[in-house]
Formats: C-alpha cells, structure tokens, sequence
C-alpha cells in the first residue's frame, strides 16, 4: 500500500517587470514559486513571509491573495497531495540570494514557464494571465 502525505504551502508571485521569481531544488526537474510548508498552527501569510526571509534573506509584503491550487504528485513509494496559497508579493530588493543551499532562485519568462516544468501545472496559464485577478483572503491565525 502507497503511503500518502498532504503538505499545505504558502507561495509568493513576485514579479521583476515581466518576470516572475521561480526556484528550483537540487535534484528535481521541476521549478515552483518562492515559498514553502505552513506549519501547524501558523498563518498562511505569516508561513510564506518567514520562508521568503528564510530562503532568501529577504523581507516581503503581501499585497493580495491569489487563489488556491490543489495538486498531486508521486514520489518513490509515496503519494503527495498539497494545497497551496498563493499571494502576490512584493520584496525590498531585486537582488535574489539563496540562503539556502539546496534551493535555486531565477527570474523567468512567463513564455518559458513550459520548460521550466512549472508546477502545480495550473499556475502556468493563470501566471500567464496580465491581470492577476484578487481574491479576498480571511483568516483567524493571522494578527494583521
């Protein structure tokens, strides 16, 4: 029997004129938005601006919630399911830095975002889209 895991992440779009900020993880062909795991009992906006200070040293500010996307994928003998919160982002500097060695930070084309193998698939077309629409985001684990 597959084991199955759920993650529930936090996940910034933050743009550099037309380019948006993607990552890459040592070992993986696919690349993902900045952002990472929310932990139990931590806010989604709270989750992504401390892993975008963890990542990448850098301070952001959320200006709005994006959506939602669910995704699936396999990995060995496990089975992965994720939710993922995304918000857009605005950061203090273009200058990128990966305080982490296992992570990789690029700014891409969204033309290029195919062969990039960017996942979960459906940020593709939606990130491709000018005018990001804005959802409303509500939380009780958030303090602002």
């Amino acid at each position: 029997m597959k084991k199955k895991e759920f993650h529930r992440l936090a996940r910034a779009v933050i743009r550099s004129g037309e380019h948006i900020l993607l990552a890459k993880a040592e070992g993986w062909q696919n690349s993902f938005l900045p952002g990472g795991h929310v932990e139990l009992g931590e806010g989604a906006e709270t989750a992504l601006l401390r892993e975008l200070s963890e990542e990448l040293g850098v301070n952001g500010k959320v200006i709005h919630f994006l959506g939602d996307f669910e995704h699936s994928w396999q990995h060995d003998d496990t089975e992965h399911f994720e939710l993922t919160h995304v918000f857009e982002v605005v950061i203090e500097s273009e200058e990128i830095m990966s305080q982490e060695p296992h992570l990789r930070f690029f700014w891409a084309d969204p033309a290029d975002f195919d062969n990039l193998d960017l996942q979960p698939y459906p940020l593709i077309d939606f990130l491709r889209n000018k005018q990001l629409p804005v959802s409303e985001w509500h939380s009780t684990l958030e303090t602002n």
